[in-house]
């Protein structure tokens, strides 16, 4: 079987992989610096910047009171780095199933010499924060609660996931902190905006770019 065809049999949020660790080097400006993430098949967009993700990157609101950030579902980990990279005093927490996305999270921090304040966790979203850090000169900085909660939902994992998402963030999130979700308005924004609505009885739009949209909720 072709590699190509292997390819195309993998899902990028499956826990483990048979595909061979190819690193590659992504470089592009993210709010005017630019930035070099390293990537591999299969973990999701490791041929090219997702445009989703770079529009949350571009747009994710931190206030300077915000102290913890949680990427869910961090591929090879540009949200979370660039939260800890553009905001010095964030503590960030990294978070996927897939352990070729934690490889290359943990290769994209040492990279940025963010390791004191970013770490790393694998785990099914949040059940991950349940397990003991695979980073443990770190591990007595792991919050379970958030100040901000960043994720571009995987919606080629289907609406039960996302909702999984959504329905559990309050329990994760300090109280006035917010969840933010990058969606296209097209596939599956609106059905976000709706599902947070119901669980925290807000929602706001910004970051309009392409038809993507942040979809954010703030927990009362």
């Amino acid at each position: 079987m072709s590699e190509n065809k292997n390819l195309e049999n993998e899902h990028y949020f499956k826990e483990k992989t048979e595909i061979p660790l190819s690193l590659g080097l992504l470089s592009g400006l993210i709010k005017g610096v630019q930035l070099e993430f390293y990537t591999s098949p299969p973990v999701f967009s490791w041929r090219n910047f997702d445009k989703g993700t770079l529009v949350l990157a571009e747009n994710m609101e931190i206030k300077e009171t915000d102290k913890t950030l949680l990427d869910l579902g961090c591929g090879y980990g540009v949200l979370g780095i660039c939260a800890a990279y553009f905001n010095p005093n964030l503590q960030v927490t990294m978070i996927d199933k897939s352990n070729r996305a934690v490889l290359l999270s943990l290769k994209n921090v040492q990279k940025y010499n963010l390791k004191k304040r970013a770490k790393v966790l694998q785990g099914d979203l949040y059940e991950a924060l349940k397990q003991p850090s695979i980073q443990p000169q770190t591990s007595n900085l792991r919050p379970q609660t958030f100040d901000v909660i960043v994720c571009n939902p995987p919606y080629s994992a289907g609406k039960v996931v996302v909702n999984k998402i959504i329905e559990q963030a309050p329990g994760h999130l300090n109280r006035g902190g917010n969840l933010q979700i990058i969606g296209r308005k097209s596939k599956g924004g609106e059905m976000y905006k709706q599902k947070m609505i119901d669980v925290f009885g807000n929602c706001d739009e910004f970051g309009i770019n392409s038809g993507y949209r942040v979809y954010r909720s703030v927990k009362k």
